[in-house]
């Protein structure tokens, strides 16, 4: 902590304060920092799974055996910016700790819906569910016992970089199931889930997609569905966590047309929950992966590949000295990442919603951040004393 000087209720790096002065853009993750999703994406994963594995086994999946702590672990590894990536892993993880006997079950299920080839992932899913043995209500309850989580993430190795991959992870739950015995079952189950990330494809996506976007919104993004209709899309829960007025101050200390957003999600939702906050934002410098990878765009633009934020950053100028806002490990690492290819940028660290932020401020500080703060309204209120006021 020594390394760092507290503002108002902010940190920042001693050795950033300098830099920080000069900070002429600001370019935004978004999910966690300028919208909650809580009641959104984090519910949408762990909905998914629930949906899934309940589908599959036909029976009850315990509450004790789900919970947004698992996400959470998963996102501080770097490698899960796509929560469809967490929400696969948590399936796949929890399959490995079913109990023997319904997973052979499972598996001679598998076996016999998939020889007759469904055509979408809703046919799939009903052949499956309608195979279940037991389908009374109320379900048998289904036992799940895995590994904890983060031993095994302990275990996993790291793609040469310092983040995490989905493959890293899935190589250990893959070793988990052959230590088990299951791993023709194990690999019918990620059939059934689904291995890619096309939804009307791959059903664990387009369950997780129905859920998010909702029977509306879901045809306007993807020009089809919904295969399952979950009603009203999760992103109607979301809200901004940070209002006109605040945007309105950061723009008279760094400039008109300085801020960008560089994000995972797609531009239709992000547009339709911030609502009037679109005009503080430079849109040639607002960058929406989800789009470009349904243009066809590769795997390999996700977070965190610097892709997003080197994009950005062109387009608000070629001599600008960006602060990149984020909430997750990822973040940091694009940051990073993007030096390597000559972009120098502060990063900022929001860590007002995660689950624990005293947790989340010592992993940033450990990891690098610039600068610590609870919500952007705070990130103002630091860039005001150090630009204006001088420390």
């Amino acid at each position: 902590m020594s390394s760092f000087v507290r503002v108002g209720r902010g940190l920042v790096r001693r050795a950033a304060i300098n830099e920080l002065a000069s900070v002429d853009a600001v370019i935004f993750d978004c999910d966690g920092v300028l919208i909650d999703v809580r009641g959104s994406y984090d519910r949408a994963v762990l909905e998914s799974v629930r949906v899934v594995m309940e589908g599959a086994f036909g029976m009850e999946l315990p509450d004790t055996a789900l919970d947004a702590r698992h996400l959470y672990l998963l996102r501080k590894t770097g490698g899960f910016n796509n929560d469809l990536d967490a929400a696969w892993v948590i399936a796949l993880w929890l399959f490995t700790g079913v109990e023997e006997l319904a997973i052979r079950e499972l598996g001679e299920r598998l076996e016999a819906v998939m020889s007759r080839r469904p055509k979408n992932p809703r046919q799939l899913f009903d052949a499956v569910v309608s195979s279940a043995p037991d389908r009374s209500f109320p379900r048998k309850m289904l036992r799940v016992n895995p590994v904890p989580l983060e031993v095994l993430l302990e275990r996993a190795p790291r793609s040469g970089r310092a983040h995490m991959t989905r493959d890293d992870v899935e190589s250990v739950l893959r070793v988990q199931a052959q230590d088990r015995g299951i791993f023709a079952e194990y690999e019918s189950f990620k059939d059934f889930l689904g291995r890619g990330r096309t939804y009307g494809l791959d059903l664990l996506e387009t369950v997780f997609d129905d859920l998010y976007y909702g029977r509306d919104a879901v045809r306007a993004v993807f020009g089809t569905g919904p295969y399952f209709d979950f009603g009203e899309g999760l992103y109607r829960n979301e809200v901004p966590m940070v209002d006109g007025a605040v945007l309105l101050r950061l723009e008279e200390l760094i400039g008109s047309g300085r801020m960008g957003m560089v994000t995972g999600r797609d531009s239709v939702t992000t547009w339709e929950v911030l609502n009037d906050l679109r005009a503080f934002f430079r849109e040639g410098a607002c960058v929406f992966i989800a789009d470009e990878l349904r243009r066809g765009g590769p795997e390999t633009l996700m977070k965190p590949s610097p892709y997003g934020l080197l994009k950005s950053a062109a387009a608000l100028g070629p001599r600008s000295s960006p602060l990149y806002v984020g909430n997750s490990a990822e973040d940091l690492h694009s940051a990073r990442y993007a030096e390597s290819y000559g972009l120098k940028t502060l990063f900022a660290a929001v860590v007002g919603l995660h689950p624990d932020p005293e947790d989340a401020t010592r992993d940033f500080i450990a990891n690098g951040a610039d600068v610590i703060v609870g919500d952007v309204a705070e990130l103002v209120k630091v860039l005001e004393k150090v630009k204006v006021r001088g420390l």
